[in-house]
């Protein structure tokens, strides 16, 4: 089972996807955190290929403050990256079907920047993503973008908005984006039936840990059924 944590930059994510994971094994479930930013096969090829596409999509010396390469550009490589992570959780379904894999994120706020950047069509940007992994359940960290920057103490330049044309004050700029990518990812969720943690209302990390657990229960619980309902009765025949 893949649990997506989604949000707006500085919502959280990780911090809860931690969490969370922690919380889902102390209750005696296989769960395991995965940064979507560090996957490994443990293959020297595969590994360095990522390793390349990692440089190109998150450089350690930071981003310049204004893109001459493109959306499609960046989409296409994201495209890649998120269909190593479905190779990687097939992968991982393979090995242990039971286990429940906790991600910060998945490729629906990538959508969102990019149908905000360039006006593509949100349905030709998931078009981009066909071998990345669906997640079985996706959680919307709904945050205001204010509260968001007073959380951290720095954010790239593409976080602030810049690529995207928001100039001026930094802080003013990163409101303004979030925002804008905040009424995306929740549109995007009122349609598919995402979790939404309102954290206006929910401040504690246990609070919000704790309304997300029952979700993966109720969906583990129907996986279970759906499962016995698939296996014939005792005694049945099963046709060759």
């Amino acid at each position: 089972m893949l649990i997506a944590i989604e949000g707006i930059d500085g919502a959280g994510k990780t911090h809860i996807s931690r969490k969370l994971a922690r919380a889902l094994s102390a209750s005696g479930r296989r769960a395991v955190y995965v940064d979507k930013k560090d996957l490994s096969f443990g293959d020297g090829f595969a590994d360095g290929r990522l390793a390349l596409l990692k440089e190109a999509l998150w450089p350690t010396r930071g981003e310049p403050g204004q893109d001459l390469l493109g959306t499609r550009f960046y989409l296409h490589l994201l495209a890649a990256w998120f269909a190593a992570a479905g190779q990687y959780f097939r992968r991982q379904a393979a090995r242990d079907s039971g286990a429940l894999h906790v991600m910060d994120g998945s490729y629906f706020r990538v959508i969102a920047k990019a149908h905000l950047r360039s006006g593509i069509a949100i349905e030709e940007l998931r078009g981009f993503f066909t071998d990345a992994a669906e997640p079985d359940l996706v959680v919307l960290l709904d945050l205001e973008p204010r509260v968001a920057w007073a959380r951290r103490s720095s954010f790239r330049e593409t976080e602030i908005g810049r690529w995207d044309g928001f100039a001026g004050d930094p802080q003013d700029a990163f409101c303004a984006y979030q925002q804008k990518v905040r009424q995306i990812l929740r549109r995007l969720g009122e349609q598919q039936g995402w979790v939404v943690v309102d954290q206006g209302r929910l401040h504690d990390d246990a609070d919000i840990v704790g309304h997300i657990v029952p979700h993966v229960e109720r969906i583990l619980a129907r996986t279970r059924s759906q499962a016995a309902g698939a296996r014939p009765p005792d005694g049945a025949a099963i046709d060759a």
